[in-house]
């Protein structure tokens, strides 16, 4: 026992100061190329969330130690060294990135290294199947502080320097079955990407800071899951999302759980502008080439306050394909577009992705990401970037 609240002291310490040296613009997600490829066919397998993401199951940190890396390690709370008690699962996240990103400014290419993120989260188990779950990360940018940041926040940086990206309570008897939550989370919709600037994220709701508070609730079985989730704004601290509405999303695998279908819609009403979103999302899982095709395409009908500019129907899509050539190594290539507006052919981005994801061993991960933007009629933007990724 002893052992353990030294330990579970040294953990809090250095959550706690790694925090106060660190600059946050990125949050950890959980890695959809692993749904079905790594032979877990749902992804609260290994996350505690119903539809993945965040703090890991045990059953998740057992893979990450013997099958998802390249080297076989310990993948318990930092590396086996802390046992807490049953009831109480502990985890953080610790990145660094380097970042070059050239959009034909004049002054050159914008080059920046910056600690990235620096959370630690909890989650207390209470008897009936209740829990409680919250991650704490201190949060910046590498702009001016006390500037605003245009889609994250209704007021400066500055007053929101600590956050909880992500907390809520939870009725769930057993994994696999009916739950019930209530709190600050994205609602599941779409591939969740962890990489934020992908177009069916930044643009359908689900960008960097924008998790809302919702009520959601579903079901997840082996063959199929259901979530619908009631969601609105961030009404203590005026950060993320000025949205609220209604999300659902169903899933159904198929082929001997190496294929998954799923059909999904979000209403959303926020300041001047309604918008519907509808489409689906298709993976499926080629064991012999050690390959995982995916694509998720959305249609957004949109509703506008004001009368003289009418209503817009906007369409956005991703697919591509991830490689697994090692065990530990993820080559992901995406094809990406936004069609602004059905209706004027010249509205519209493209982009390519190129990422090389390496575990190495047990806890570490390291990035590599090349992208590629066409707006229609304008020049490529150009973004090279680096990370590296220790979760204890």
């Amino acid at each position: 026992m002893a052992q353990w609240r030294i330990g579970f002291a040294g953990v809090a310490a250095a959550g706690a100061l790694l925090a106060v040296f660190s600059v946050m613009e990125g949050t950890a997600e959980a890695y959809p190329q692993w749904q079905l490829s790594s032979g877990s066919a749902r992804c609260n397998e290994c996350h505690y969330a119903p539809a993945g993401g965040g703090l890991i199951t045990n059953y998740g940190r057992d893979a990450i130690g013997t099958e998802l890396s390249t080297f076989e390690g310990d993948g318990a709370l930092l590396h086996g060294k802390v046992s807490p008690p049953s009831w109480l699962s502990l985890g953080g996240d610790l990145r660094g990135a380097f970042v070059a990103n050239g959009v034909q400014d004049p002054n050159g290419t914008t080059v920046a290294a910056f600690p990235m993120q620096a959370d630690v989260g909890a989650r207390v188990a209470i008897p009936r199947g209740f829990s409680v779950l919250a991650t704490v990360g201190y949060r910046g940018q590498t702009r001016d502080q006390d500037a605003d940041v245009t889609g994250q926040e209704f007021q400066a940086s500055t007053a929101s320097k600590f956050i909880s990206r992500e907390h809520y309570a939870m009725w769930q008897p057993e994994a696999i079955g009916t739950y019930v939550r209530l709190g600050r989370f994205y609602a599941p919709f779409g591939l969740r990407f962890s990489e934020h600037t992908i177009y069916v994220r930044r643009d359908l709701g689900f960008d960097q800071m924008r998790e809302t508070y919702n009520l959601s609730g579903g079901f997840t079985y082996p063959g199929w899951e259901l979530h619908v989730t009631a969601f609105a704004p961030d009404f203590v601290r005026h950060l993320g999302s000025d949205e609220k509405g209604f999300a659902a999303y169903y899933e159904r695998r198929l082929l001997n759980e190496t294929a998954a279908v799923a059909a999904q819609a979000r209403l959303a009403d926020a300041p001047g502008v309604t918008r519907l979103i509808w489409g689906g999302v298709g993976k499926l899982n080629v064991d012999f080439l050690r390959t995982l095709f995916f694509a998720e395409v959305d249609a957004i009908n949109m509703w506008f306050d004001d009368p003289a500019v009418g209503a817009r129907m906007q369409m956005v899509g991703v697919g591509g394909f991830t490689v697994f050539p090692k065990r530990g190594v993820m080559v992901t290539l995406l094809g990406e577009r936004n069609q602004l507006d059905v209706n004027v052919r010249g509205a519209a981005w493209t982009a390519g992705t190129a990422l090389i994801n390496w575990f190495p061993y047990p806890h570490f991960e390291m990035q590599l990401m090349g992208r590629l933007q066409y707006p229609s009629g304008g020049d490529a933007a150009k973004t090279f970037f680096a990370q590296a990724h220790y979760f204890f």
